[in-house]
């Protein structure tokens, strides 16, 4: 039910829509940040030939905002070529891009949630967006002293300008990445031929060359430059799964993005070459490309322009989406074979069942499973269906496809009855709802005034909070405290986690802790918290949702798709930054008490965020410790926990230490097994990076691919994150400079704890009995 304000609220806010945009656009005419002068969250930087444009800008339609760089003639039809780490924001009002010495930042509330890695010191230094459309760093008043330009860090797009290669002016290795929901790809320069490269794919190298009228060759080979052809003045090299192609706009039937050269060259050649759900003929000798059944082109204009790797979208929605994610039996979603392939899509996971039927109902229960097949046992495939291909002769294979949930036999209702059908109970019932939400929605909101909130948290309705969840029916887990549930906003469709605390006494105290900590705080490596609810007894938490789930989801699971370590070191750099923001930048600082995977969720870009603030507790400056009453989970207790003494911050290090060990080894710190000749994992750790192995650590699904020097940076700083002493150990933002390569680290000492597990004492604090024997004082 829209409360009565809303026309009010409405107007306002489109006012500041509007205001907003007419801000942006009246500072947007300079090409220039210089220090003390900052831009807003909500402006734009405009290249002088004003083809160019940098601002924050929103992928698809999440909520997130990221720095980039996009076309200004072609608005919404633009790619944005993103800049930095990715960091997303929400809140434009509190995000700035700004200069200071020789380092761009990006801050929210005064905190840097990102900054360019300029190793050169400068006097004065100015950030210019060029006519290239690259961003640079460079010394105030000399314009060929470059300390930092994003070109150098170009994700998966280059525009004409770009390198491949070593990058002469900044020393940098510059190639481009791809990364999908469980899939990463890359193209980097091959000096040993002429124009030569590499096309990765999930570790897997393919070689070509590139023709020489589209890229120049530097330094016998080391660095290429991409071209820019006069004929067309919109184009740029673009990597995807597979696959690279120059792409150039083309303003025939309406624009869109036609591949100029692409390689592979085609569909009979490429995997790849038809995108997602995409599947290459047998009706021509090069091949065509069209959707599988129920599916159709993602971007039509740039299909009937030839343009195939955006591949198809369903043409309806699958049971569980509608649900949000959950499952609920599947008798509405169906399969549809596709047959007479050639081999197997590609990437499948195996499972173990017993029957075809089992891998069927498996596949069922998964709602990120898209398709199945039984000829070698029962593979599934999730997210994608990549590198179909239709045999011109046998032998053939076959799989099952997963077609949406409106998708009915000739007997049942067709969509076009369901859909008249609801909407005429809709306008028969309209008037009653309206009449019995406005009572309700008035009943509860008096309720909800008895509790006092600062900040700009919204306070919805218990109607409000049910509708969004639909009468809470899909459930995201259940933990102590209550249940999480997934909803979307009434009018709107902004996706939430709605926790509903249960206990009386323990959910009051946790709701207001809740609301103390994270009502008031912003950061983007921080759980945002939207709203809340307090009626009668009840009391529900409204949460940014993150579609990717909690961290050991991922680091633990055998069935979640493997992290990079460039994703895991983006995690662990995120987590120490959101705890950097809650003991060192807030006007108190937030000991948080229970850092675990579990409480680490990520959004769509793995973007980390701090969750669970329900045994947080606030510190004033004024105070160096509090706390004796043991909080927290076994295995990430520092032992001043076990002893009795006083917490201070420094707790919070030594848990995210534990955590630290784990992204890296993909295993829990607290699995009694072998580890050599110990039985815990950290006293092994702490071992191995004294004696220099490193590399002995890491996930052993990784198979050793990842920055030695970054793993061995990263191990140093869980080594003196979970020192015994307090005082021995760093601060989080002594964390965050340690992890960024800012500082330099001597060497670790073993924790004497640690000692004594390793001379044969197994009496220590992690002990069972220890643990057992503290608790019950």
């Amino acid at each position: 039910m829209v409360p009565p304000q809303a026309p009010l609220l409405l107007f306002l806010l489109l006012l500041s829509i509007v205001g907003g945009e007419l801000l942006s656009a009246a500072v947007a005419s300079t090409d220039t940040i210089v220090a003390g002068k900052p831009m807003a969250g909500n402006q734009t930087l405009v290249s002088k030939n004003g083809k160019f444009e940098l601002g924050f800008f929103t992928p698809g339609s999440g909520i997130h905002r990221f720095l980039g760089v996009r076309m200004r003639k072609l608005a919404g039809k633009s790619p944005t070529f993103w800049i930095g780490d990715r960091v997303g924001v929400i809140d434009l009002a509190a995000v700035s891009l700004e200069i200071f010495a020789e380092k761009l930042y990006i801050k929210e509330s005064g905190a840097s949630l990102w900054s360019s890695n300029s190793s050169a010191a400068a006097a004065a230094a100015v950030a210019v967006l060029l006519d290239t459309g690259d961003l640079v760093v460079r010394e105030e008043g000399n314009s060929s002293r470059v300390m930092w330009r994003s070109f150098d860090y170009p994700g998966d797009s280059l525009l004409p300008g770009g390198i491949l290669g070593i990058d002469a002016a900044t020393a940098t290795n510059v190639s481009l990445t791809f990364k999908g929901f469980s899939h990463d790809g890359s193209l980097r320069a091959d000096a040993s031929r002429t124009n030569g490269f590499v096309l990765a794919t999930d570790g897997r190298d393919v070689r070509g060359v590139f023709p020489d009228w589209m890229v120049t060759s530097h330094g016998n080979g080391a660095s290429l430059v991409l071209n820019e052809v006069m004929n067309y003045s919109i184009e740029f090299l673009q990597l995807n799964l597979g696959q690279v192609s120059l792409m150039r706009w083309s303003e025939s039937g309406g624009g869109g993005w036609v591949a100029r050269w692409t390689f592979p060259s085609g569909c009979k050649s490429g995997g790849f070459f038809c995108g997602d759900f995409g599947a290459c003929t047998a009706a021509a000798a090069a091949g065509e490309c069209r959707c599988v059944d129920g599916f159709t082109p993602s971007y039509p204009d740039e299909w009937r322009l030839g343009y195939f790797v955006t591949g198809c979208s369903r043409s309806l929605p699958l049971n569980c989406e509608a649900n949000g994610g959950q499952t609920d039996g599947g008798d509405d979603d169906t399969f549809a074979i596709v047959d007479k392939l050639q081999g197997l899509p590609y990437n499948p996971q195996d499972e173990t069942v017993a029957t075809d039927e089992d891998c069927r109902a498996a596949c069922m229960s998964k709602c990120y499973c898209v398709a199945y097949s039984t000829e070698s046992g029962c593979k599934l495939w999730y997210h994608n269906l990549y590198n179909l291909s239709l045999a011109d002769k046998p032998p053939y294979s076959k799989i099952y496809v997963r077609l949406g949930s409106n998708v009915r036999r000739k007997g049942g209702l067709t969509t076009r009855w369901i859909v008249l059908l609801v909407i005429g109970s809709l306008v028969v019932a309209s008037a009653m709802l309206a009449l019995v939400l406005l009572c309700r929605y008035r009943r509860d909101l008096f309720a909800s005034d008895k509790f006092e909130v600062e900040g700009s948290l919204i306070v919805y309705s218990y109607a409000q909070i049910r509708k969004a969840t639909g009468n809470f029916s899909d459930k995201l887990g259940e933990g102590g405290f209550g249940s999480v549930f997934r909803g979307t906003l009434p009018g709107s469709t902004t996706v939430v986690a709605v926790k509903n605390l249960k206990g009386h006494g323990q959910a009051e105290k946790q709701f207001r802790t809740e609301v103390q900590t994270v009502g008031m705080i912003r950061h983007t490596n921080l759980v945002r918290l939207l709203g809340f609810c307090v009626n009668g007894n009840r009391r529900l938490l409204v949460y940014e949702y993150m579609p990717n789930g909690s961290l050991d989801a991922h680091i633990f699971s055998e069935k979640s798709g493997l992290l990079s370590w460039q994703v895991r070191y983006q995690i662990a750099l995120g987590i120490a930054r959101g705890l950097a923001y809650l003991h060192e930048e807030c006007e108190d600082c937030i000991i948080h008490c229970d850092i675990k995977p579990e409480n680490i969720l990520l959004d769509k870009e793995f973007c980390p965020k701090i969750c669970d603030f329900g045994m947080a507790k606030l510190l004033g400056r004024e105070f160096n410790s509090a706390l004796t009453t043991i909080r927290g989970t076994m295995g990430y207790l520092a032992p001043e926990w076990i002893y009795g003494q006083p917490i201070t911050k420094k707790a919070d290090v030594y848990s995210f230490g534990i955590v630290l060990f784990e992204i890296i080894s993909g295993r829990r710190s607290t699995e009694r097994m072998k580890f050599g000749s110990h039985r815990y994992f950290p006293t092994y750790a702490a071992v191995q990076v004294n004696e220099g192995d490193v590399l002995c650590l890491l996930d052993s699904r990784l198979e050793g691919n990842a920055n030695v020097k970054e793993l061995d940076n990263t191990c140093r700083v869980a080594c003196w994150c979970i020192q015994d002493e307090e005082n021995d150990r760093p601060s989080m933002g002594q964390v965050v400079r340690m992890l960024e390569g800012v500082v330099d680290m001597e060497m670790p000492p073993i924790p004497a704890s640690f000692q004594n597990l390793i001379e044969g004492d197994d009496s220590g604090i992690y002990s069972e009995e220890s643990w057992q024997l503290r608790t019950q004082d």
